[in-house]
């Protein structure tokens, strides 16, 4: 991962501080910071991005004064500016610099087609239906080891979803480019999904299937087991085979090998979400 990127992540971390939040960061940076320790091999499966997904809660914006505060955070201090054709969504920085801002549904916030709006021609959230129980079992990560020479970073958090938030957020994405035919998209998020499921441990199928167990009936489970089902359910499915196709893909194993390890993953994926 770029060290610019780590820096944007401390600067946004350490504003956010200031109002009493941390931010909840989603997509492959988050990936990489919730694994960001894992050892060798594991390590080097996490995919590079060179942007910053942040999910905005609805703790973090039920009150005006935060969500103004944010506002200002994005487009005053930290000066972001809006990407045309994707304003107030989408900001960009520094030549290349990109924060992509994303949201659950909050009851009261007026919605148009796929946004939120949180402050009326400043600030919106890409509407999120998946991450409507992105609160729950969040992790808070230390930026300390990401940026040893910063001294601000021994002090700053930022969190970011649990594993199991983190696959029902990449099912949907893959879902979503791979009916669109978006092969590359489709592609990292299925990457993504093998990523995740290979990293996580014991500890963190118990917690989800705790979290499962919670909101067996919600439509947006239903859809994720629907997904599973469908696209990841057999390695010769739509998203074990996106993954085959990458050429970073265990480069040096054979096909048979290959096959194996997805596989095992396939294998933990379906248990993970039998309900």
């Amino acid at each position: 991962m770029d060290k610019g990127l780590f820096e944007q992540l401390a600067d946004l971390a350490e504003s956010f501080a200031r109002i009493g939040i941390k931010p909840v960061i989603c997509g492959g940076l988050g990936i990489y910071l919730c694994f960001q320790e894992s050892e060798g091999q594991g390590r080097e499966m996490i995919r590079a991005t060179s942007d910053v997904d942040l999910m905005l809660t609805e703790s973090q914006v039920l009150e005006e004064a935060k969500r103004q505060a944010i506002a200002e955070i994005i487009t005053a201090e930290l000066k972001y500016v809006i990407r045309e054709g994707r304003e107030h969504l989408h900001f960009e920085k520094d030549n290349g610099r990109y924060l992509d801002i994303l949201a659950p549904r909050i009851k009261g916030f007026d919605t148009q087609n796929f946004r939120i709006k949180f402050v009326k021609s400043k600030l919106h959230g890409h509407i999120t239906d998946e991450a409507c129980f992105i609160e729950e079992d969040l992790r808070t990560v230390s930026l300390r080891q990401l940026l040893p020479e910063d001294e601000r970073s021994s002090g700053l958090h930022v969190q970011v979803p649990s594993p199991t938030n983190a696959l029902i957020l990449k099912l949907f994405a893959f879902d979503d480019r791979y009916e669109k035919q978006d092969r590359d998209r489709s592609q990292a998020h299925a990457w993504d999904v093998y990523v995740v499921t290979m990293l996580t441990g014991r500890s963190d199928y118990l917690e989800g299937r705790e979290f499962l167990s919670r909101h067996r009936d919600s439509a947006v489970i239903l859809k994720t087991r629907s997904i599973v089902d469908s696209k990841f359910s057999s390695v010769d499915k739509p998203g074990w085979q996106r993954v085959l196709e990458t050429s970073g893909f265990h480069p040096g194993m054979s096909v048979q090998q290959k096959r194996e390890r997805l596989d095992e993953a396939k294998r933990r994926l379906v248990r993970w979400f039998a309900i």
